[in-house]
């Protein structure tokens, strides 16, 4: 499991190496989405934080915390690290494990041709991990709005993927 950040970082610059921009939102979803198909490839979360149910879909809250400067304009740097010892920024580690990167070569290029808003309009269909968590908490408190990786899991299971 990663620190979010390390795996949006990823997806920024291999889209960017693609000449493509990608938004908060943008990057939001397809982590989301990659996290979904690393736990049913590997069995295991690529990100170690879960993921929050948000207006606009499921959201890193780091990932959001590192970004939301940028608004809805493309981000154009890449997420440090904060040292609170040296009160400085710093890179975060690249990505080098082979089962991370496997699922982002596999899966991410399917998601950077779809739009910011369908993506945002899949996340929200019905029986969706976001639209459950978002019915459930009608009735129960979920603080936080967290998305279990079990319910994440549950429903990417159930996808074919190519």
């Amino acid at each position: 499991m990663f620190d979010a950040r390390i795996i949006a970082n990823e997806v920024l610059t291999r889209a960017w190496n693609e000449g493509l921009e990608l938004t908060q939102i943008d990057v939001q979803k397809i982590l989301y989405f990659l996290h979904g198909h690393h736990l049913t490839e590997y069995g295991q979360a690529l990100v170690k934080s879960e993921f929050e149910a948000w207006e606009f879909g499921p959201v890193q809250r780091s990932v959001y915390d590192e970004f939301k400067q940028y608004g809805d304009e493309p981000i154009t740097e890449l997420a440090q690290k904060f040292d609170p010892v040296k009160r400085i920024t710093a890179p975060l580690p690249k990505l080098t494990d082979n089962a991370a990167i496997s699922t982002i070569e596999q899966h991410l290029y399917r998601y950077l041709e779809i739009p910011s808003f369908t993506l945002v309009d899949i996340t929200h269909s019905p029986g969706t991990p976001w639209s459950r968590t978002i019915e459930a908490a009608k009735s129960r408190v979920n603080v936080g709005m967290r998305i279990k990786d079990d319910l994440i899991l549950s429903y990417f299971e159930g996808l074919q993927t190519a």
